[in-house]
């Protein structure tokens, strides 16, 4: 029943079960640990922590806002009039918003070390009228005897369609050198998710039972087999109703109970679940404060911690689907005018006594005017207030030298 089940997951998900495609027989989901605790793409979310770091780097990704942007002679402008903008910055598809993609590509990167989006075009203009997400499971690359890479997609169906890499928007994670698709965490450090999982089946166990210790029955009277299993369920009845009832348990003069469980203290069971936390972390690279874990925070200010983030976690993400994006959204020829970016401001605009000093910054530098400070706070826009304005006390260097030589002529 067991290979029955296995194999009908597999097919639903996609996965080729023919001789020359063996890993859709590998049935067994996750790969042995060193704790015995089996791991896989879906324990991730199980585990508070690591579930806390995949959503906190997910959702991040989705609420950036995604622009294409058009080069011009007086710099980049947004291209609102092509409807490739619409699709990345509004809806990308019927059913999902722009947010829900791209959370759904950034759970997919963090979990699988992958993601794939099926574009599909009108058969007329090849214009991109749709871009959906697709589960890895469904989508295999293979190299051709040409040196091509075909990315082959399972379709609902079951029917199975051979892509080229501009069809399927495959977005790789981090990877190692000829990999064709990147490294899922769980696979890489499935014993430290497998000690987090044992650490926390060990408190709930222990907790679970009244927080009694595990021990050795022993009696003095000889007794046989079947004598030995009805001690052993009276003993434990006696117990477990002792401790619902809150009474004392008593035993009698030839009976000793020998707790073997190593004390919670002894086994530094707090602290082990404080190093799982940093552990995961480690692997998500997510500061240790924003997995709620406040012992060690350090950062001065909301906008240094952000940028930290920023910097050190989701630009590497962040990156990828821009380049991805670029590369099959988007011909040769547009590249050289039309690209796709993440507009990060959002996340480093600090407080409002930060967010003040950096645009009169900007103002007094004569970098920025009135109106696009507005812009930025999202105030509308006043008549006379496009002007880009300097100090009177500052001038061109090269009209300070014209002046002084002026000078030094008339003397």
């Amino acid at each position: 029943m067991n290979v029955i089940r296995s194999l009908a997951r597999f097919v639903a998900k996609g996965l080729d079960l023919s001789l020359t495609s063996p890993q859709g027989w590998a049935f067994q989901d996750g790969s042995p640990t060193w704790a015995n605790v089996k791991i896989d793409a879906d324990t991730q979310l199980k585990i508070s922590a690591a579930y806390s770091a995949i959503r906190l780097i997910s959702e991040t990704v989705g609420i950036i806002p995604l622009h294409l942007y058009r080069r011009t002679a007086k710099g980049r402008v947004k291209a609102t009039d092509d409807p490739r903008y619409t699709l990345v910055h509004d809806q990308p598809n019927e059913y999902m918003t722009a947010v829900e993609w791209k959370e759904a590509m950034a759970v997919s990167l963090c979990t699988l070390g992958q993601a794939y989006n099926y574009t599909t075009r009108m058969e007329s203009t090849r214009r991109i009228i749709s871009i959906q997400p697709v589960h890895k499971s469904r989508v295999r690359p293979e190299i051709s005897q040409a040196g091509d890479i075909d990315y082959w997609l399972t379709k609902r169906n079951g029917v199975q369609e051979k892509l080229k890499r501009a069809q399927i928007c495959p977005i790789r994670g981090f990877g190692g050198v000829g990999d064709l698709e990147g490294y899922a965490p769980h696979k890489l450090h499935g014993n430290s998710m497998a000690l987090t999982v044992a650490v926390e089946k060990y408190g709930a166990e222990f907790f679970g039972s009244g927080a009694r210790p595990t021990g050795i029955l022993t009696t003095k009277s000889d007794f046989s087999e079947k004598s030995r299993d009805s001690i052993r369920e009276s003993f434990a009845k006696y117990m477990r109703e002792s401790w619902l009832k809150g009474e004392l348990p008593v035993l009698d003069a030839d009976t000793e109970y020998k707790p073997i469980t190593t004390p919670n203290d002894e086994a530094q069971f707090i602290e082990t679940r404080k190093l799982q936390i940093a552990e995961i972390a480690r692997i998500y690279r997510v500061p240790l404060h924003m997995l709620m874990e406040m012992d060690k925070a350090s950062y001065a200010n909301t906008e240094q911690a952000n940028k930290h983030f920023l910097d050190y976690t989701l630009m590497p993400y962040l990156t990828r689907i821009e380049q991805a994006l670029n590369s099959c959204l988007l011909d040769g020829a547009e590249r050289r005018e039309l690209y796709f970016q993440f507009d990060v401001r959002g996340l480093l605009r600090g407080d409002s006594t930060q967010r003040a000093a950096y645009y009169v910054a900007l103002r007094n530098a004569g970098a920025i005017t009135q109106n696009e400070i507005r812009e930025l706070e999202e105030m509308a826009t006043v008549d006379g207030a496009d002007d880009l304005l300097v100090p009177l006390n500052m001038a061109p260097s090269d009209l300070l030298r014209s002046l002084l030589e002026e000078k030094k002529g008339a003397v």
